[in-house]
């Protein structure tokens, strides 16, 4: 009987085990395989979290396109935005830099399945805008100029009033604020940048993404003392009439070394460019971290 017994346990035992090996879990392979129809792939440029049905909201919300589009997730802070109609596609590419509550939203088309691991989203286009252009330039030939140190202009835009350039910004890198730019008449005149919808940027590296609370770059021993005297403003942005602590410094140095300009009739030179010498989730509220000053975004 009491080996009866004994075998009963066993069975028992082997049959919860079973049923244990019988679980079927459902993961995510390490593909994300595009849809039939024309599909972008895009992440949040953050190190927060965030509410993905918020994320969702805020989409469905910001975009009026002619006919639907889905967003599914592919993977954590990875999504794919199904759209019905190519032309709704290419109007949000063209529409470029998107803001989730401040935070850079990254695009790209997806033609075809790509291993997770190897997915690279790192730049987007943004407009950057010169506000004042010293008459010894030719508007053309200086954001030409300005657009090859940037890997080559999008696009560019020129008025009476400012000049606007659209260049393609690795968002790895920190923001330039302005550059150096010389010709056979003028020596070293700064020219100050301006980005058009800036998201949220640390004013201690100048890296978007974050702001400087939460900054990595910078070495805790210093942050104290960089907070102080931070090198990047709210002047970086479109719209502010702040024009920030290194314009004024090396505008300076142009009252120095500049020469006067001649108009000779000539022919036009374009002029040469001098490198600058710097060279449970939470839902992101998304205010500028660094400063009390804030501007919107979309």
């Amino acid at each position: 009987m009491e080996a009866t017994g004994g075998d009963d346990r066993e069975r028992r035992d082997e049959i919860s085990l079973l049923a244990e090996e019988l679980v079927q879990l459902s993961v995510k392979g390490s593909m994300v395989v595009p849809n039939s129809k024309s599909t972008l792939i895009c992440t949040v440029w953050t190190e927060k979290l965030y509410n993905l049905d918020s994320f969702r909201a805020h989409m469905k919300g910001m975009w009026r396109t002619r006919k639907k589009f889905e967003i599914q997730v592919a993977g954590k802070n990875l999504f794919l935005i199904i759209f019905e109609l190519e032309e709704d596609l290419e109007l949000i590419l063209e529409g470029r830099p998107w803001l989730f509550r401040k935070s850079l939203i990254l695009f790209d088309r997806l033609c075809q399945a790509m291993e997770r691991d190897q997915i690279k989203l790192i730049s987007s286009p943004f407009w950057i805008k010169i506000e004042s252009c010293s008459p010894e330039f030719d508007k053309k030939d200086l954001l030409h100029a300005i657009g090859g140190t940037f890997g080559g202009a999008l696009r560019s835009e020129v008025s009476e009033e400012f000049c606007r350039l659209r260049i393609n910004l690795d968002v790895q890198k920190p923001l330039r604020r302005g550059i150096f730019v010389s010709t056979d008449y003028v020596s070293k005149v700064w020219i100050l940048f301006k980005y058009e919808n800036l998201s949220l940027f640390c004013f201690g590296c100048g890296r978007m993404g974050h702001g400087m609370i939460n900054c990595n770059q910078i070495p805790p021993a210093k942050k104290s003392k960089v907070s102080e005297n931070p090198p990047y403003s709210v002047a970086l942005k479109a719209g502010s009439r702040l024009v920030g602590k290194e314009s004024l410094k090396f505008n300076s140095l142009r009252k120095q070394t500049g020469v006067q300009s001649s108009y000779t009739g000539g022919e036009k030179k374009t002029p040469n460019i001098i490198k600058s010498v710097e060279d449970g989730y939470t839902e992101v509220e998304g205010s500028q971290e660094n400063s009390s000053l804030t501007e919107g975004g979309r």
